[in-house]
């Protein structure tokens, strides 16, 4: 679920469209999609229901789709914050895209977001995504993967 390589910091981008193909274009040259603009179609109608910015600098677009074939977690910090939405969420720089297997959707994509809001509410864990390396942040995310299971 979690993978070094879905792992982007200090981005440049600057808009969600591009966030989410990027990372979404990762998850789908590793294998946990078998069709990107499926997987992609997705996270923006559920973007469009509802914003994914949920407070604390943080976004979590999320798609239940056919195309996904296993679950991930893709991770992106920007270098800059980001406006994420119209709504006053506040400017977004920790984003994580979570994918989840259709046939999975009600209980894994509950557990999945259940434990990232769990560890965002911790102020050092967030600042921590913020600041510190590749290393550690795969590590931080290695222990939302571990309470998943």
């Amino acid at each position: 679920m979690i993978n070094k390589e879905l792992i982007v910091l200090d981005s440049d981008l600057s808009n969600k469209e591009d966030i989410i193909r990027f990372l979404g274009k990762k998850a789908y040259d590793l294998g946990y999609t078998t069709n990107l603009n499926q997987y992609i179609e997705a996270v923006e109608k559920r973007e469009k229901e509802f914003s994914t910015a949920v407070g604390y600098g943080v976004s979590i677009p999320h798609g239940k789709s056919e195309a996904v074939n296993e679950a991930f977690i893709a991770f992106m910090r920007s270098k800059n914050p980001i406006l994420w939405d119209e709504e006053d969420h506040g400017p977004v720089r920790l984003i994580f895209l979570i994918g989840v297997p259709e046939n999975k959707k009600e209980t894994l994509h509950l557990k999945i977001l259940a434990q990232i809001s769990k560890k965002l509410m911790d102020e050092d864990f967030r600042n921590n995504m913020i600041s510190e390396s590749k290393d550690k942040v795969f590590e931080l995310l290695m222990e939302i993967e571990e309470n998943i299971k």
